[in-house]
Formats: structure tokens, C-alpha cells, sequence
């Protein structure tokens, strides 16, 4: 009896060590790096590349768990393949590296197609200033494509006066003015 609260408490630890990992820790997500060929990277921390592995095992070892348990009723069905979209999900959402150079702004993917922005075709800039657990920053190419700094890469901070730095006086009136430490 004991061993099955220790077991649920070990479980759930790491459910929230997960989340924290993932989501926690705002504004801890390290410096941007600066490429030798003067590029600049804004990549997932050490702790979210981690994160995201595990993850993607534990809900497809959640999964199997709920196969194995299942009595043969299709509905038995139903709890791992939700379980699998969701890992499915997070494999594919994980948030690529933005590289920001002399001539665009690039998104770098693992599993999908790059994304690329001319510093001439960007039509807007979206902070999501009002929101408290959000610090995304989404740029839209004149082409409908979208390039977004999420809170899980590092060094927002820097992104902001790298845009402001190559998009010049034409930022958005409500464009954040955030200090910029270590510059």
C-alpha cells in the first residue's frame, strides 16, 4: 500500500519537474550566441532540450501503459491515442532556433520546413506585452509567414534590440522598451 503512494508521489514529481522544466523559470532562459559569421542564435536552454525528450517518452510510456490495462473495449482506445497526439504535438511544436543575420531573420526547425524573413518584407511585429505568462514575439513576413520568439528561447531581451536595431523607426507604437543587461 505504501509502495503505490510512493510511487504516485514519484510520478507526479516528475510530471511537475516536467512542467517547471518546460514552462517554468521565465526569463532564465540563458544569453543568445553569437556565430562566427556574425549571426546571431536564439535557441531552447539546455533544460527545455531535455525537457522535451522526456517528455514525448513519458506520454508515450503513458500510452502503452493504458494499452496493456485496456479489456478490449474501443473506447480503451481512445486515452493513448490521445496520449500519442499530444507527443505527437510536442515533437512537432517543439520550438525551433532563430537566427537573426545581416539580411533576415530565420527560423530553424528539426522536423520542418525552415522559415525565412527578409528584414524588408516584415509587415509586423506582435508582442504579447499584456499577458503574464507570455512573452512571445511574433513577426509576420509580407507573405504570410510567421516567425515566433517564444518563451522557451533565450535572450527576448536581445531579440527586441535586434529588431529594433534592423526594422529602424518602423516598429509598432506599442514595440516594449526592455532593458538590455550584459549590452
Amino acid at each position: 500500500m505504501i509502495w503505490k503512494i510512493l510511487i504516485s508521489l514519484a510520478r507526479l514529481s516528475l510530471v511537475l519537474a516536467l512542467f517547471w522544466m518546460l514552462f517554468g523559470r521565465p526569463g532564465k532562459r540563458g544569453s543568445a550566441r553569437i556565430l562566427s559569421n556574425g549571426r546571431i542564435e536564439f535557441a531552447p536552454d539546455r533544460i527545455a532540450l531535455w525537457a522535451y525528450p522526456l517528455s514525448i517518452a513519458y506520454l508515450f510510456c503513458l500510452a502503452v501503459k493504458a494499452l496493456i490495462s485496456s479489456h478490449g473495449n474501443p473506447w480503451d482506445f481512445f486515452i493513448p491515442a490521445i496520449f500519442v497526439s499530444f507527443a505527437l504535438q510536442l515533437l512537432f511544436l517543439f520550438s525551433g532556433v532563430v537566427v537573426v543575420s545581416d539580411d533576415s531573420l530565420e527560423k530553424v526547425y528539426q522536423f520542418r520546413k525552415n522559415r525565412r524573413i527578409l528584414w524588408t518584407d516584415i509587415e509586423e511585429i506582435e508582442t504579447d506585452k499584456g499577458r503574464v505568462w507570455s512573452s512571445m514575439v511574433t513577426v509576420t513576413g509580407k507573405d504570410g509567414t510567421k516567425i515566433i520568439h517564444s518563451p522557451m528561447l533565450a535572450d527576448r531581451p536581445r531579440f527586441l534590440l535586434e529588431l529594433k536595431r534592423h526594422c529602424g523607426e518602423e516598429l509598432p507604437p506599442d514595440f516594449p522598451r526592455e532593458p538590455i543587461d550584459g549590452l
